[in-house]
């Protein structure tokens, strides 16, 4: 299919990252090009939020056939593990998805643009029509997508939920534009939740049962060490993974009922 591609880097060769995965796994750049490429793909296939929920280190080199090779990207902070089942790729909205893909391909469409100028002079009424019509539903489609869930305040409560709970965790000081959209994600389900659960959503009610479900478990409160990076400590991200919200919220469910 024609959407079926990922971004890499030109001088990805030479990043200094490349040099420790280098290093880490004794093979030359070209092998360790492929296998980014390879682990890239992966993560481009079958996650939409850079987190692949279920995976192990091992269980990615087995797929890619390379063992080892997931350690070197953690080592390089190309990749980082819960210690448990999630693998999460750093700063995959940049580079993966949709969104990466398509500011790939608008920079690509401006230096065409910039080469051949008479491209642009040439032509007809009805294609800038109709590239006029694109940029201004691309431009609709950025104004309409929010940047943090319903005000800073629904971000605020999410946070003073989290950190309540689970002092063990991440503690969260910049909230970036990556994380206030996982933020928004979040609370769209947990709205979704409440709405399916005839309940009026309400912020601190709702995250506070939600991260006190997670303090009952050891490795979602930050209590279990991750062998492979001892400097790792849980956080929001892993936590607001959509499949673990939702199960997360059973459990509470099951737990507010039993309660009544």
């Amino acid at each position: 299919m024609a959407g079926d591609w990922i971004k890499m880097r030109v001088d990805l060769q030479t990043h200094p990252k490349i040099v420790r995965i280098l290093s880490a796994t004794k093979a030359d750049k070209f092998r360790v090009i492929g296998g980014l490429h390879a682990v890239w793909s992966v993560f481009d296939t079958h996650s939409v939020d850079g987190t692949l929920n279920g995976y192990t280190p091992d269980t990615l080199d087995h797929i890619i056939g390379w063992p080892g090779f997931s350690e070197a990207m953690i080592r390089a902070e190309w990749l980082s593990f819960d210690g448990a089942e999630t693998l999460v790729l750093p700063e995959f909205d940049e580079h993966n998805g949709k969104s990466g893909k398509r500011r790939a391909e608008d920079q690509k469409r401006k230096r065409d643009g910039r080469k051949c100028p008479q491209n642009v002079q040439n032509e007809s009424g009805q294609n800038a029509d109709e590239n006029r019509t694109r940029e201004e539903k691309r431009r609709e489609e950025i104004k309409d997508t929010p940047i943090s869930p319903s005000g800073d305040s629904s971000a605020s409560s999410i946070l003073e939920q989290y950190h309540a709970k689970l002092p063990n965790c991440q503690r969260i000081a910049v909230l970036n534009d990556k994380r206030k959209k996982r933020l928004v994600a979040a609370e769209k389900l947990a709205k979704k939740i409440c709405a399916d659960q005839g309940w009026k959503y309400d912020s601190p009610v709702f995250w506070g049962a939600f991260f006190g479900e997670c303090a009952g478990d050891a490795w979602m409160r930050g209590d279990v060490p991750n062998p492979n990076n001892p400097a790792w400590k849980q956080n929001i991200d892993v936590l607001l993974a959509e499949d673990r919200i939702a199960s997360v919220m059973d459990k509470a469910i099951a737990t507010m009922r039993g309660a009544q």
